[in-house]
């Protein structure tokens, strides 16, 4: 079986046109080939807690807990400290 890695939510006529050429698809945080894309203050704020629990943790810090905001905050202090 094919593997397609996308971005999700993936839309409906996507799912069809992939699922109908024999495609498996699989959120594209998952893609082993995956290149890291470039991180914004925005891209901060519309994270999903894993990803940014991933992203403090691959920046140092050992055991990342708190409410979601306070961990974006914490990640944008990190990553942009001139900000």
């Amino acid at each position: 079986m094919k593997i397609a890695y996308e971005k999700h939510p993936v839309s409906k006529e996507r799912k069809a046109e992939l699922r109908g050429k024999g495609f498996k698809i699989i959120d594209a945080r998952f893609d082993p080939d995956r290149k890291d894309e470039d991180v914004s203050t925005k891209n901060i704020a519309e994270m999903e807690r894993d990803d940014v629990i991933a992203l403090l943790k691959k920046n140092g810090v050992d055991d990342p807990k708190g409410k979601i905001a306070d961990l974006r905050n914490r990640l944008t202090a990190i990553l942009f400290p001139e900000a």
